[in-house]
């Protein structure tokens, strides 16, 4: 496994509160599998945080209901 060390940072609320940001971008996200539009799922413990891509859904085509038989 990999390691990157980054920084977090602060970014306030609309009640002027302060609150960690943590910032992520980069080629490095797209070739670990993360594309941009992509859902993520975020899991996460007393220091340590897991961040999953979620499979898009794969949907076949839809059924063709339209009839070229002649009705009786």
């Amino acid at each position: 496994m990999k390691t990157k060390q980054m920084k977090v940072y602060e970014s306030w609320n609309s009640s002027h509160k302060r609150n960690p940001k943590i910032c992520m971008e980069g080629k490095w996200l797209e070739s670990l599998g993360f594309h941009i539009g992509d859902q993520i799922q975020i899991s996460y413990e007393d220091n340590r945080i897991q961040i999953t891509s979620i499979p898009s859904m794969v949907c076949e085509a839809p059924a063709d209901y339209s009839t070229n038989q002649k009705m009786k």
